[in-house]
């Protein structure tokens, strides 16, 4: 299959500086913890497993510790009710409900709109950090997760992702799986106090910047940053640490793959309708396809994965994309492999190696 960085579905360049995002709750590269801490009977050793959202200012070397409410919408309406969900609160003397009580947690479920509108709408709610509950088991779970009715599990995880708006966000928020995220949710809506605490460790502890880019081989906005960053990338050498990531969408869940595994989607997708790219300019007739955005989108994760994930620079990267941007950035050359492959020359790419590779990642063919 392809290599996990591919499987990210997203339609815009964005660029983030951060600490590490991934948090186990086996104490392995945390950077944050979350922990109930009532009732005790939620209590978990070591915290519960979460992702950090790529967006908002978390207080690192701090904490939030609060009541949780749980939202009774999907947050995506900016007119939030704060007068409803649970626990259920008070009335007051106009026989209304007690809004939520300043400075609170609030959970929200996934889905409906993006995760940065929720958080942004709970913010303006009064919100200090916004705890996004998975509506959809990870297969990886197995019989810890139990999903709804007619509801499939998915394959990897979501990522909380900056759609591009989240600058005017400064609470914390975090994903939390569905396997736990269910029990905690149904204690509050017993209308029962749950108190928990959303904490955070110094970011960089090996005293290097992390620096994550996502964009697609097509996306214009993200094409000067690839052509004059490679001089910043190689002066900040190893007090930095650099990765790039392929934008793509999942055929499957999309409906591009059939029920006897056949490509439904045309050219927009590789492997049997698998992984899938929209196409560039709009014609499925002509032109660069989505399917050759995926060929070249496995191309350049495995030109980073080979000289550049060990140094976190890339300098190899750096020059084979802005080769790429010279030499065949258009219809006529985007999916040629002899302007592929003199890009790869003039970078200094093994191109054999580059080619193995994309075959051990699952190749471009068949149902991988």
């Amino acid at each position: 299959s392809l290599h996990p960085t591919m499987r990210v579905t997203c339609t815009a360049a964005a660029l983030a500086i951060t600490g590490a995002v991934g948090v186990a709750a086996d104490g392995n590269s945390v950077s944050s913890k979350l922990q109930v801490h009532i009732p005790q009977t939620l209590n978990k050793p070591g915290g519960y497993e979460h992702r950090e959202a790529l967006f908002g200012v978390p207080p690192y070397g701090g904490s939030l510790q609060q009541n949780l409410y749980y939202a009774a919408s999907d947050l995506c309406d900016p007119a939030v009710d704060t007068r409803s969900g649970y626990p259920i609160r008070p009335k007051d003397k106009d026989g209304n409900m007690e809004p939520w009580p300043s400075p609170y947690i609030l959970m929200v479920d996934r889905g409906g709109c993006t995760f940065v509108q929720k958080v942004r709408n709970a913010q303006r709610s009064g919100a200090a950090g916004v705890i996004i509950a998975d509506n959809t088991c990870l297969c990886s779970a197995g019989d810890s997760c139990h999903s709804d009715p007619g509801t499939d599990c998915e394959t990897r995880e979501p990522i909380m992702a900056d759609d591009g708006s989240g600058a005017d966000i400064s609470i914390p928020s975090f994903l939390m799986f569905k396997q736990d995220a269910d029990p905690i949710k149904a204690e509050v809506m017993a209308n029962h106090a749950v108190r928990i605490e959303m904490a955070w460790s110094l970011p960089s502890p090996d005293d290097r910047v992390e620096y994550d880019f996502w964009s697609t081989p097509t996306d214009l906005v993200s094409k000067d940053f690839q052509r004059q960053f490679k001089d910043a990338a190689q002066a900040l050498g190893d007090r930095a640490y650099f990765t790039p990531h392929m934008y793509i969408y999942d055929g499957i869940k999309s409906g591009c793959q059939g029920p006897d595994g056949e490509n439904q989607c045309y050219n927009l997708c590789t492997n049997n309708g698998r992984y899938c790219a929209t196409d560039p300019d709009n014609d499925l007739d002509k032109g660069i396809s989505g399917a050759d955005v995926v060929a070249e989108s496995l191309r350049r994760t495995c030109i980073w994965h080979q000289y550049g994930k060990e140094n976190g620079v890339g300098s190899e990267w750096w020059d084979y994309v802005n080769e790429f941007m010279f030499r065949c950035d258009n219809e006529d050359y985007f999916a040629s492999m002899e302007c592929v492959n003199d890009c790869m020359a003039h970078a200094k790419i093994d191109k054999g190696l580059i080619k193995k590779c994309m075959k051990d990642a699952g190749g471009l063919e068949d149902d991988n």
